[in-house]
């Protein structure tokens, strides 16, 4: 197999492609991403929550040696929004009297060594209860640690840090008070005090860090049904989700239930997902409700739906208006005075029924009106064919919509069977955003299924503009649905198979999709036992129901011959019966169903080969409200195509299913009701795409396999003839379908990488069986110079550089001559000729060994300076001078610095050699050495040195040769090679410095050797600034390349190079990213 990928012809954009997802369900927010460790902190738990929730739910009462009575009341609470808090009546003193909470799951999670942030609001209503004391303690009662604060008549917040003592992941937190009376608490918090970027009020640091290192290009927050489920009045407990109830103080942020049946405290709100989408660099979509509840069919009119139509214009301002704004003001004053950038805005959630599709132009037309740049998301309900969906899409052209949100949870083989959904969408019109979608469970086999599915997606970019897995988080103790894209408990997560294809997705992006032609490819693999027919079982079935089924006929209509069926009553005791079995390919099921009792109505299976392998008609389905046909592959449910139907009690349908081959058509009373084309699930030898990252021009292309047997792939990188590549290769193989990973095996199931090198733009991939296989290929950037080049000095004058290195491949580095390059790209260099040699009379004191030059430019003058050799054998340091940056030198006629001026100064080295220059404040320095470097000032004319300046640099560890410096926010930020030019462990230290001489505080390698990659003996080098930017290159020598060319004296056969330098958020100098 082949395929041809033409690396110059862009197919279209994908810049915004993968994202993620977040929504509060299964407790991902608290007791999850929210970092608050205190559950029920503000006693605001209530049954509108849930049917066991209490003002006290988490709280559990101490009473030892004394007695203590607990109550939540509201009528003095200091925040109308949450008016609850806890009153502490100590009816007798005792040892240890008071109250602790029990955090989420099995307790609060303390680890050794780390701080906590407690705060709380106390007062002393009566008594002499003056002192509280805060105790960090174990789940049976054991104190860690603790403090005392007294307290007074007055609300008034107390804050105090801990440091917990040792790991406890069922710890307690304990307030407990000295004294008798009573004591009234709210807003019991504690927070680790490192949250993810330490931000207050943050995230779980490992649950965030696991988001960021999947580098999404969107969140889509806060849902899902969390955003259309509730009452449509924003001040009622159980209120669908208000985006202003979720910003400001977080006292002053009104509990609500949410929609997964418990308590959502907003801690974790709509100020806090941009900032979220700031630190990951994901692009805001936020979704808000469409005044309408499709789940009890509420609808907003009047001014109440105003109200919502004004807070989607009023996000967008919150969002994008500046400081001065009304609601631009209000992020201001939450600490964020620059916009957010926000881009997209999603109305609506999985909404059906035209109340929904009534409202939603009201939405649109309002914010195209007043902020046409924004993208708006329509939807187009829960499930991935039908009417709702159609009437969604229809919906968002009628509008404009610029995107359409597609819901759906199938089985993996689905998502096989689908792979080429997308293809056929309109290039033109709204695009898709797949908002939720996954396969059903966590193993290995559904993460692969859902990589072929990706692989789909992003061949169809050109409809396809976003998509997100769902759901993203689950608490093990708080399950509300699964499958989910990471696992945690309250101290360890573990991300699943999906999570691992979905980060390799995201972090090999690509920008734009490549134009591929695969040939060669075979015939795909039906996975399906009957690729053309629908044989098997027809099996009845009443859904928590009494059902009567009557007048059963079934018609095999190849042959004319019918069968009666005896009736039957079903029953939630006997739900199911079998009346048939048909093994025609054409075939009509007739049949009168009566719901006698209940509320879900009824199913009728065929093409049944056993109870988890069928196809079935079910109408009343999810709260009597659907009539879908579906399909269960290994016990694995797809919805192929659904419309909204209640069964009414007591009403007669003559039902009809009409098979043929694999399209299926059904009706009720005569009228059509459903038709699809079943899909047999026929699996192509492997899925491929291909795409470009236009900042790097890396080329990434994905393959995925879902057979069972090995692929060899060839690539072949058409407009790229002559060009060579290196890379990474990442794979997920060698695993069983069932794989998955646990907290006892949380990496069973995870990517290999390792380094590649092509010499070729054709070469052969195998693709292992059941695997998804990532290449990321980088063309060749190095060697920048054609031929034997090391210690490299560069110079950026006007819109040109200069690239000054030592001429090599001479035996003991006894070249003589200096040559100098030049380039507009950094890439492209022309040879300028030589503008230097040590061994003729341009240099008249010098023999040769022309080496390690550097060069500076000052009014226009270019000073060059470099190492040679005397007649007597030592090397010296010289300087010359020319007009021209890369002719037309003229040297001095003695050496500016000698052996003999460095011992006469006091300064200790090998050799007075590898000078390089650096300015500050209009003074100009050289720093230079072997064996132990120095620092000297050089005169106004730059062509003498100041000898009572030269002294030793201090504290540069391991130093060999080749040092430099530049200064960046206060900061010397000093470089020098190690080791031995002629050793593949040559590599460049790097340290800091608040002086010029030092002592420099030597932190780490930032270049070093790759052999995976043949990369070795990387050294000597220079840093270039780009004036005026905080851009910078580094220039090194590594030994030529192939090294198998160059078995001995790799010393002497160097080649230059050149990788960007870039600096970290901590200001340090990051580890150079060597490129091949």
């Amino acid at each position: 197999m082949q395929v041809k990928i033409n690396t110059r012809a862009e197919k279209a954009d994908m810049q915004d492609l993968f994202g993620i997802f977040f929504e509060d369900l299964n407790h991902a927010a608290d007791g999850g991403l929210y970092a608050e460790l205190i559950r029920n902190r503000a006693f605001e738990f209530c049954s509108v929550d849930n049917p066991d929730y209490h003002g006290l739910t988490s709280w559990e009462k101490i009473e030892k040696g004394g007695k203590t009575e607990l109550h939540v009341e509201k009528e003095h609470g200091l925040f109308p929004e949450n008016p609850h808090y806890l009153v502490m009546e100590i009816l007798e003193e005792g040892e240890d009297i008071g109250v602790c909470n029990h955090g989420f799951g099995p307790g609060i999670f303390y680890e050794k060594g780390a701080y906590y942030d407690f705060s709380c609001y106390a007062r002393k209503e009566r008594g002499d209860c003056d002192k509280l004391v805060v105790s960090l303690r174990s789940g049976t009662g054991e104190i860690y640690t603790s403090q005392t604060f007294d307290i007074t008549e007055k609300w008034e917040k107390y804050q105090l840090t801990f440091q917990a003592p040792c790991d406890d992941r069922q710890g307690r937190l304990a307030v407990t008070a000295k004294g008798s009376g009573c004591v009234e608490l709210d807003f019991v918090s504690l927070f680790p005090v490192h949250t993810y970027k330490n931000r207050k009020n943050g995230l779980r640091r490992d649950l965030a860090q696991l988001l960021e290192e999947m580098n999404p290009r969107f969140l889509r927050f806060p849902g899902g049904c969390l955003v259309h489920g509730g009452s449509l009045h924003a001040g009622d407990r159980d209120s669908l989700y208000r985006w202003k109830n979720t910003i400001g103080p977080v006292e002053n942020r009104p509990a609500c239930r949410n929609n997964w049946g418990y308590n959502q405290t907003m801690g974790l709100g709509y100020y806090e997902y941009f900032l979220l989408c700031e630190d990951l660099g994901a692009k805001p979509v936020p979704v808000l409700p469409g005044g309408y509840d499709p789940h009890t069919h509420e609808a907003a009119v009047g001014d109440e739906l105003k109200e919502y139509v004004q807070d989607a214009l009023d996000l967008i301002e919150f969002a994008n208006g500046d400081a001065e704004s009304y609601w631009g003001s209000r992020r201001a004053a939450m600490g964020h005075p620059k916009p957010f950038h926000m881009e997209y805005i999603g109305i609506g959630n999985e909404e059906v029924g035209e109340p929904f599709f009534e409202r939603y132009p009201l939405f649109h037309r309002a914010v195209r009106e007043k902020y046409p740049e924004i993208k708006i998301i329509g939807t187009s309900g829960p499930f991935a064919a039908g009417k709702e969906y159609d009437r969604g899409w229809q919906s968002a052209r009628e509008e404009g919509a610029d995107l359409v949100d597609e819901h759906y949870y199938q089985s993996p083989e689905w998502f096989i069977a689908e792979h080429h959904r997308y293809d056929t969408f309109l290039d033109n019109g709204p695009k898709v955003f797949l908002g939720e979608y996954a396969s059903q469970d966590n193993t290995w086999f559904n993460a692969l299924a859902e990589a072929s599915y990706m692989v789909g997606m992003q061949n169809a970019a050109h409809a396809v503009k976003l998509a997100c897995y769902a759901p993203l988080f689950c608490h093990v103790h708080y399950e509300n649905w699964r499958p989910d894209m990471i696992w945690f408990d309250n101290c360890a997560a573990v991300p699943t198979p999906s999570y691992h294809v979905q980060k390799l997705f995201m972090n090999h992006h690509g920008d734009a999709v490549l134009k591929q032609e695969i040939s060669g490819k075979g015939s795909s693999v039906m996975m399906s036992r009957y690729p053309d027919s629908l044989p098997g079982d027809i099996v009845l079935e009443a859904n928590e129901s009494q059902v009567a089924f009557e007048n059963i006929v079934i018609t095999e209509e190849d042959t004319g011959k019918k069968y009666t069926c005896q009736g039957t009553v079903l029953s939630p005791e006997c739900s199911r019966k079998r009346i048939a079995t048909v093994d025609s390919q054409n075939y009509t099921i007739r049949l009168n169903a009566r719901e006698l009792s209940g509320k879900k109505g009824f199913t009728v299976s065929f093409g049944q080969q056993d109870e988890k392998n069928r196809l079935f008609w079910r109408l009343g389905g999810w709260a009597n409200e659907d009539s879908i046909i579906g399909e269960d592959i290994d016990g694995r449910n797809s919805c192929l195509i659904q419309r909204t139907r209640s069964v009414e009690a007591g009403r007669n349908y003559d039902l009809e299913i009409r098979v043929r081959g694999r399209r299926v058509e059904t009706y009720v009373d005569g009228a059509a009701e459903l038709e699809t084309e079943v899909r047999p699930v026929a699996a192509e030898p492997v899925y491929i795409t291909s795409s470009l990252e236009r900042e790097t021009g890396d080329i990434i292309v994905k393959i995925v396999n879902v057979l069972p047997r090995e692929e060899k792939v060839q690539i072949c990188l058409e407009g790229e003839e002559g060009s060579r590549f290196t890379g990474h290769i990442y794979r997920m193989e060698g695993f069983d379908r069932d794989d998955r990973n646990t907290f006892e095996h949380p990496d069973l199931v995870r990517p290999d990488v390792a380094d590649i090198e092509f010499d070729s733009s054709v070469f052969e991939v195998d693709i292992k069986p059941e695997s998804l296989c990532i290449l990321r290929l980088c063309r060749r950037q190095n060697p920048v110079l054609h031929g034997l080049y090391a210690d490299p000095d560069m110079l950026k004058y006007k819109d040109t550089y200069y690239l000054y290195p030592t001429t090599d491949g001479f035996a003991n580095w006894s070249g003589t001559q200096f040559h100098a390059f030049s380039s507009g790209n950094l890439r492209e260099w022309k040879d300028e000729g030589v503008i230097l040699d040590t061994a003729s009379e341009q240099v008249p004191w010098s023999v040769g060994s022309a080496w390690a030059p550097a060069v500076f430019e000052r009014d226009r003058q270019f000073y060059f300076y470099f190492c040679a050799k005397r007649p007597d054998g030592v090397s010296c340091i010289g300087a010359a001078v020319s007009s021209s940056p890369a002719s037309g030198y003229r040297a001095q006629p003695k050496p500016l610095l000698t052996p003999e001026m460095v011992q006469a100064a006091g300064v200790k080295m090998s050799q007075v050699i590898d000078p390089s220059i650096y300015e500050e404040d209009g003074q100009v320095y050289m720093l230079f050495g072997n064996g132990s470097p120095a620092v000297v000032k050089l005169s106004e004319d730059l062509l003498h040195i100041c000898p009572e300046t030269m002294k030793n640099l201090e504290g540069v560890e391991d130093f060999r040769e080749a040092v430099t410096v530049l200064k960046r926010e206060g900061i010397y930020h000093f470089t020098w090679s190690c080791d031995d030019t002629g050793s593949e462990d040559y590599h460049v230290n790097y340290g800091i410095s608040h002086s010029l001489y030092g002592p420099v505080k030597y932190l780490y390698p930032v270049l070093e050797k790759r052999p995976g990659a043949g990369v070795l003996g990387t050294g000597h080098h220079c840093i270039l600034r780009e004036p005026q930017e905080d851009i910078y290159y580094m220039a090194y020598h590594r030994f030529a390349t192939p090294v198998r060319e160059y078995p001995e004296g790799r010393g002497c056969h160097r080649e230059t190079c050149i990788d960007r330098v870039e600096f970290g958020t901590d200001g340090r100098m990051k580890p150079v990213q060597v490129q091949p």
